[in-house]
């Protein structure tokens, strides 16, 4: 389990989820901007409940472990919704080819047949 300091505020959750919110946070500073998150949380009224978060620039947010007594609540939803954000990081594996980049067509012109 992770403790993540998000502003005043200290939230509980499983280290994968801390792991995916980080690398999600650094993503969108890298692209200057910003988006609300809803990560699941574990209290000790309940071990399923969750926050929003805005993550972006200037966004300070820390991870460090933190004890757990007892199962680990199950967030693997949590995490995989995180990482289906648009903007998570995702590297290619080596030798996989980079997607084409679109033709521009700004210097079209149809009388030369081409550029």
């Amino acid at each position: 389990m992770r403790r993540i300091h998000y502003g005043t505020g200290v939230v509980l959750t499983t280290d994968d989820v801390a792991d995916v919110l980080l690398r999600l946070n650094v993503a969108l500073a890298n692209l200057a901007h910003s988006e609300r998150v809803t990560i699941p949380v574990a209290s000790s009224d309940s071990a399923n409940s969750s926050v929003d978060l805005i993550l972006g620039p200037g966004i300070a947010i820390m991870s460090e472990p933190a004890p757990w007594h007892g199962d680990e609540p199950d967030f693997s939803t949590g995490a995989t919704l995180l990482r289906m954000n648009p903007h998570y990081p995702y590297r290619r594996p080596a030798g996989q080819a980079q997607p084409m980049s679109p033709i521009e067509t700004d210097d079209w012109d149809p009388d030369l047949d081409g550029y």
